[in-house]
């Protein structure tokens, strides 16, 4: 369709453009426990199979390669080896990484702004904030301006949990961070604090358009220019919170009988396939970490 682009404001023939990376999707299909299957459960609403990421008619075709190059440099840099459970103690990167996220978040934004204007839910100085970060942002994609000053990009690989409280444990944090792709906007008030964050199967890029006055972050800053991300790494921020309420209230969200069953019954044509997958990993690591809280709760 013709429309206005919205990243470079001119009006063009838009593309399908996925709002997580299609990567990410594809890695979790390919890795799943079922052989073959083109589905996805979305967290909100398992009983409903999605053939791949979403997608929305968002940018012309020469704004998309602006992003093409980068999100490859990340799968191939960051994305894959992670996932080859290769710990990522010495992450050396360039301009990419900070273009990469900034991108991925700013989609986001976008949409979420869009959202917050037709259906409210927000407060208007916040909403205020978030366009003007959303401005930011887009003139940097399109190289009008050589930073986001006044925000900051973060990267935080989510390894093997070793402990966590029981409520947590009982989560199956593994099998959410893991096996899962997500992103939005956050806002915490009183005092005010203002994110956009991204979960892509375990590495989650955020983005900090205004920091909470005990806000804490080792390890994870992506300048803009280049820099060396080193391991260990260490969060304490309201955003940590969301990502948990989020898995509670994703938690809650079975799947039915009949598709349950479904599944079952495609589990039991290839029982191989199911223990060698990231799947099952990602379960016995939830299996294990319980194992570990029932042991030594403290």
């Amino acid at each position: 369709m013709m429309d206005k682009c919205a990243l470079c404001g001119q009006i063009k023939e838009l593309k399908q453009s996925h709002i997580i990376p299609k990567f990410v999707f594809d890695y979790i299909k390919r890795t799943g426990a079922i052989q073959n299957t083109r589905f996805r459960r979305p967290l909100d609403n398992p009983n409903i199979p999605y053939q791949d990421g979403d997608k929305q008619e968002l940018l012309c075709g020469e704004c998309e390669e602006l992003f093409c190059a980068k999100e490859k440099l990340f799968a191939e840099q960051v994305f894959i080896p992670f996932q080859n459970n290769a710990i990522v103690k010495n992450l050396q990167y360039g301009p990419w990484l900070h273009y990469f996220i900034t991108s991925v978040n700013w989609r986001n934004l976008y949409l979420d702004i869009l959202d917050f204007e037709r259906n409210g839910g927000i407060r208007p100085h916040a909403l205020d904030a978030l366009r003007a970060a959303e401005k930011k942002m887009r003139e940097y994609l399109i190289c009008r301006t050589e930073n986001i000053a006044g925000i900051e990009n973060h990267i935080f690989f989510a390894d093997a949990i070793k402990k966590a409280d029981s409520k947590i444990t009982e989560l199956g944090p593994h099998m959410f961070i893991r096996r899962s792709a997500f992103g939005y906007s956050y806002m915490c008030y009183n005092p005010d604090a203002y994110y956009v964050y991204s979960n892509l199967a375990g590495v989650i890029i955020a983005t900090i358009i205004k920091k909470h006055p005990q806000e804490v972050w080792s390890n994870t800053r992506v300048k803009p220019n280049e820099g060396i991300i080193t391991i260990p790494q260490s969060v304490k921020s309201p955003l940590i919170g969301e990502l948990f309420d989020y898995m509670r209230d994703s938690h809650e969200s079975t799947i039915s009988d009949s598709q349950q069953q479904k599944l079952v019954e495609r589990l039991k044509k290839d029982p191989q396939r199911l223990i060698n997958s990231e799947f099952y990993k990602c379960f016995m690591l939830d299996a294990e970490l319980k194992k570990r809280y029932i042991i030594n709760p403290d």
